[in-house]
């Protein structure tokens, strides 16, 4: 392919972040990315001093998925990084494709219930609670198996696989554990059992643990807006075929 798209696009990422961000740059990159552009580019990109060039690096290789899965040494380099939003795009990278050697820095990505910044905790919880079934097992059998992560992640994994099973009650003492760590699984599973017990996740918006509160809060919000366009999409479609009467 004619590279010089690519390459005029990310010197202007270079020139003038701001308006790159504001001008859609990201999503024009990311198009040619998928066209085919060389994904080397984007290794030079994460080694960049300025955080907004290296958070839309990553951006653009979380998009890409398995695809960019050669760039996962430099993503892992940035998981520690103080920056919210970095160590959130290098986190979800490595929890959605790490496998093989990089089985232990997806581990680190459950420690991260316990990060110092309570955004990135936040953060954090929203990755596993998107993690598919099967990413939530081997990380449980992963972490039986080398003995890496603690009994509270060990046991919240071992609910999280088990969500169907879990009554009301179950759930509800999961959030009202004296465990921050349980709790963090507890409303994560609430989030994903919302359709059948809804009240216990809108209950967790006035929890005394803040990490719960936030949590909860969003993901109430986001609920309640799915809802809201799902209510709207007969009137949508009721307009559609009247327009060709």
């Amino acid at each position: 392919m004619d590279e010089t798209i690519g390459l005029r696009l990310i010197e202007e990422l270079k020139e003038d972040t701001e308006k790159f961000r504001k001008e859609d740059g990201a999503y024009q990159l990311l198009q040619v990315y998928f066209e085919g552009f060389s994904k080397e580019t984007l290794r030079d990109l994460l080694c960049y001093e300025d955080k907004h060039i290296r958070q839309i690096a990553l951006w653009i290789i979380s998009e890409l998925g398995k695809d960019a899965e050669n760039l996962l040494g430099e993503v892992v380099s940035q998981m520690d990084d103080v920056d919210p939003f970095i160590c959130y795009y290098s986190s979800e990278i490595v929890a959605c494709i790490a496998t093989d050697k990089y089985m232990d820095d997806f581990m680190k990505v459950f420690t991260f219930f316990d990060h110092p910044n309570a955004k990135i905790r936040t953060l954090i919880m929203f990755i596993i609670s998107t993690l598919a079934d099967s990413r939530i097992q081997e990380a449980y059998t992963y972490s039986i198996n080398n003995k890496i992560l603690g009994d509270s992640h060990e046991k919240g994994l071992s609910f999280l696989m088990n969500v169907n099973s879990l009554s009301n009650s179950d759930i509800t003492a999961l959030v009202n554990s004296h465990d921050s760590v349980i709790r963090k699984y507890g409303v994560i599973i609430a989030s994903k059992v919302y359709e059948k017990y809804p009240e216990i996740i809108k209950d967790s918006v006035n929890s005394e643990d803040l990490d719960v509160q936030v949590f909860s809060k969003t993901e109430v919000q986001a609920k309640a807006k799915i809802a809201q366009f799902e209510h709207m999409m007969p009137v949508f479609k009721t307009r559609e075929i009247g327009s060709f009467a």
